[in-house]
């Protein structure tokens, strides 16, 4: 489940450089003295002589805020705003009125209409920086807010998922549990060897669920930065030897013939040993998993510039393009032909994977088509020693 910590939300707001400010006024020499005010301030300036042309500029590219002259022929400042308001791209954005008037009625009416302040010409400088950089910070703490809004409803949602998802995956492996223990009880006079299948199977239950509590640590301590790590140089190479040996037996089990291609000498890699056998552990167990007995399933590991490659052809399923997208995700639940899930645990494998991977600073993608199987590839950092770069 992905941890509520201030990395998951947004804190920053925009600095002035990154900023649009339009300036409406019909007047061209009013346009470049506001305009060159707020550029030497850092602000970014766009410009408009009409409300006409004022409004096309904002469905083009909406500014974060709107300096606009209130008396201007053909569409005046109140009809602008009025405009601006009604328009749901534009309505957020503040419009201070940059107006010669200080009639109460005319400021009201501004109000009216939706402007959230005014500056009097002749107007002083400090004065009109202070309420545009004022009303930013509010419409960028504005904008954070719904940001992080979103967010929390997000992690409240992942929530939600996550005590489903949990309830029902351990629900299965402790009835086992609690059954195959009762039997014990029951039949003090069990046959030995039934009785070694029962203990097996309870063996088997909890193990199942020590492996779901272990993902759901691991995806806490990556989230909040904890997940301990020491890259060094490794060869990976030897490595997925060592993960292919372990799967051999099981894929013999199933009839599969597995297959595995690698240059010559070692393909050396910054990685984590043990998070990088994690990593390819993972994959090769799916591969296996998901692949039909009798099917090829294809090991391969090659050097690039820079990189170590890894990679797992099978010749499973295959995934549909949608659940491509969500197969990194936390609590993917992705499901083959026949509606069986890919996943009879808490669904964090993968995204689990993902993220271990991106914290050894290196890269894991898919390619796959429904029906034709699946390619899983890693590229970890390659170490000076194999010729790459580390970087």
């Amino acid at each position: 489940m992905s941890a509520t910590s201030p990395s998951s939300l947004a804190t920053r707001t925009k600095p002035p450089g990154e900023s649009l400010v339009l300036v409406v006024d019909d007047l061209p020499r009013n346009i470049q003295v506001v305009g060159n005010l707020l550029r030497e301030a850092g602000y970014q300036v766009a410009a408009a002589t009409s409300g006409a042309t004022a409004l096309r500029a904002m469905q083009q590219r909406p500014a974060d805020l709107v300096v606009l002259d209130v008396m201007m022929p053909e569409m005046d400042g109140y009809e602008v705003c009025r405009r601006l308001r009604a328009d749901p791209a534009t309505a957020e954005v503040p419009v201070v009125f940059l107006t010669a008037a200080a009639d109460t009625d005319m400021l009201v009416r501004g109000f009216a209409e939706g402007a959230v302040d005014y500056v009097t010409k002749p107007f002083k400088s400090a004065e009109l920086l202070a309420r545009v950089r004022n009303h930013l910070e509010l419409k960028h703490s504005r904008e954070l807010l719904v940001q992080n809004a979103e967010r929390l409803r997000q992690l409240d949602d992942e929530k939600n998922e996550f005590l489903g998802i949990l309830a029902h995956d351990l629900k299965n492996p402790l009835s086992g549990i609690v059954g195959f223990a009762d039997l014990l009880i029951e039949e003090p006079e069990m046959p030995a060897d039934q009785r070694t299948e029962h203990i097996t199977l309870i063996r088997t239950s909890a193990q199942r669920m020590m492996q779901m509590v272990r993902n759901l640590l691991d995806a806490n301590a990556i989230e909040r930065g904890q997940l301990p790590m020491e890259p060094a140089a490794h060869d990976l190479a030897e490595i997925a030897v060592q993960v292919a040996n372990a799967f051999y037996s099981r894929a013999v089990q199933k009839q599969q013939s597995m297959h595995f291609e690698r240059p010559e000498g070692p393909v050396s890699a910054i990685v984590d040993r043990n998070l990088a056998t994690q990593v390819l552990e993972n994959l090769v167990s799916n591969a296996v998993k998901y692949s039909p007995a009798g099917r090829n399933i294809w090991i391969r590991l090659r050097r690039e510039p820079g990189a170590a490659h890894f990679e797992i052809q099978d010749e499973g399923p295959g995934l549909s393009e949608s659940d491509q997208r969500k197969l990194f995700n936390n609590f993917a639940r992705i499901h083959q032909p026949g509606g069986v899930p890919t996943e009879d645990s808490t669904g964090l494998g993968l995204a689990i994977v993902k993220r271990v991977v991106q914290a050894m600073r290196g890269r894991i993608g898919l390619l796959s088509e429904p029906g034709r199987g699946s390619l899983f590839w890693v590229k970890f950092p390659a170490s000076p020693a194999s010729g790459g770069q580390a970087g």
